[in-house]
């Protein structure tokens, strides 16, 4: 996929959450594929606004990872990222969100 692609993959769940989360519409992927630093925004958005647009852009991203490489890699990446993280529980495949 490479940095282009993933910049590109970033940039959709950026678009996707900002219809939900006002804030996240007025950041940009950097050309790097980082977003803007907490240090930048917490000044504007309260800690909880914060977690919430966080929350959201991660969900955005995951569900489009499920959609470009499927649920069985984008759970093996989530574990190898995230060990500890119990999946069981998730609703994949299921319709719900």
């Amino acid at each position: 996929m490479g940095s282009a692609g993933y910049r590109a993959l970033l940039s959709r769940a950026l678009a996707l959450a900002g219809a939900e989360i006002a804030w996240l519409r007025s950041l940009q992927v950097k050309a790097d594929g980082t977003l803007p630093g907490p240090k930048e925004l917490t000044e504007k958005i309260s800690p909880k606004d914060m977690a919430e647009g966080q929350i959201v852009l991660v969900a955005h991203l995951l569900g489009l990872l499920v959609a470009f490489i499927g649920e069985k890699l984008t759970l093996q990446l989530i574990r190898e990222i995230w060990p500890k993280l119990s999946l069981n529980d998730l609703p994949f495949g299921q319709g719900t969100k």
